[in-house]
């Protein structure tokens, strides 16, 4: 079957799969406490980081699209129940990419290509997620400098990142429309961090970060002052895309993994696969994974061609992830025992796959925002 995705990302597919399955997945053990240098590297040196990073910046200049088949990829491995969404921080790529000064540019887009420099998007506070206007992080214009105040929480890859895309507010009294994004390094004074245990992703780097008085150069503002939540829209739709691969290639790798199994458990002298229930369960699962894969597809072909909206990216959010896990959880379920411990590859995908209808708009939300068009007049 021709791939939507074309010859050239299906081979960039393999490059994908070649690294999760011989640099990452031996050392899941070891990567449980977080990834490190040697895992960033490469990623960096297999072509996974900046995809869509021009030959000019030290990128291979491919298609975008290429980020949502490497989440794909981290969804169908093993290793994505172990580290979580670290891979698609090249989202924040994009970011640069598209509002990023000449001078930023150069400076961080080639060590982001390598693997030298880890990116977390610092949106989220504790009390507004899904309201991004609510935020209350501050950075107050002094001179040539922004000085920064707030909190961000639950940021994937922020506790080892290097460069921090900070949402905060440089014209409070406008709300959502006085929010600016500031490039904040790491390692710049005031800047506090704190890991935060989460229930699945035990190496996935999830972390609280506190800026206390913190000041960088106003020249570290990306974009234009106050377009903060603006600059999302032309990239929300890929963002949404990568998330919902990843649930249709969690979706496939548990149904392969427990089609296997239930082939060979012997129960009351039969396979469990000769039970009636066992088979109608099973074509449940395979049916929503078909539709899973009809309309991601469907998307993408409408990504390609500029025709993808709001609403169709509603719709695949709304369904993909809430599909990932009613396979993860009939699947599990005929792992009996063995899906309940943690060591079973089975039961690190029912754990991960449970994030997965909150990240980047709850499903709630996107239902939401979808039933807008049926009270309009």
């Amino acid at each position: 079957m021709e791939s939507v995705y074309g010859d050239e990302l299906e081979m960039f597919r393999l490059t994908a799969r070649s690294f999760l399955q011989r640099e990452v997945e031996p050392r899941l053990k070891e990567l449980q406490a977080g990834t490190d240098a040697t895992f960033w590297r490469g990623a960096g040196q297999a072509g996974l980081l900046g995809v869509a990073v021009p030959e000019e910046y030290g990128g291979p200049g491919a298609d975008p699209l290429a980020i949502v088949v490497v989440s794909e990829e981290l969804g169908r491995s093993p290793a994505g129940a172990t580290l979580g969404s670290c891979l698609n921080a090249d989202m924040c790529t994009m970011f640069m990419l598209r509002y990023g000064s000449e001078q930023q540019k150069r400076a961080w887009l080639p060590r982001i290509v390598s693997g030298e420099v880890i990116q977390c998007m610092a949106l989220t506070e504790a009390g507004s997620g899904s309201d991004a206007a609510s935020i209350r992080t501050t950075a107050q214009r002094d001179g040539d400098e922004y000085v920064i105040n707030g909190s961000k929480t639950y940021i994937s890859n922020g506790y080892k990142s290097h460069l921090m895309y900070v949402l905060a507010k440089t014209q409070p009294a406008e709300g959502g429309r006085g929010i600016s994004i500031i490039l904040v390094p790491a390692h710049t004074p005031g800047v506090t961090r704190r890991l935060l245990p989460t229930m699945g992703f035990p190496g996935g780097d999830t972390s609280e970060i506190f800026f206390s008085d913190l000041r960088v150069p106003a020249a570290n503002l990306l974009g234009v002052e106050g377009a903060g939540l603006r600059m999302f829209q032309p990239i929300i739709s890929l963002d949404r895309l990568q998330i919902c691969a990843r649930s249709q290639g969690a979706a496939e790798a548990a149904f392969a993994l427990t089609l296997d199994y239930v082939r060979q458990r012997r129960i009351f002298g039969q396979r469990l696969v000769d039970f009636q229930n066992t088979q109608f369960r099973l074509t449940e699962v395979e049916t929503d994974i078909a539709l899973g894969r009809a309309l991601l597809n469907d998307a993408v072909r409408r990504y390609r061609a500029g025709e993808l909206t709001d609403r169709e990216t509603a719709i695949l959010k709304i369904f993909l992830p809430e599909m990932e896990f009613r396979v993860l959880d009939t699947c599990l379920q005929f792992w009996g025992g063995a899906g309940f411990m943690e060591e079973s590859t089975i039961a690190r995908m029912f754990t991960a796959a449970r994030v997965q209808r909150i990240y980047a708009g709850a499903t709630e939300l996107q239902k939401a925002l979808l039933a807008r068009q049926y009270v309009q007049d």
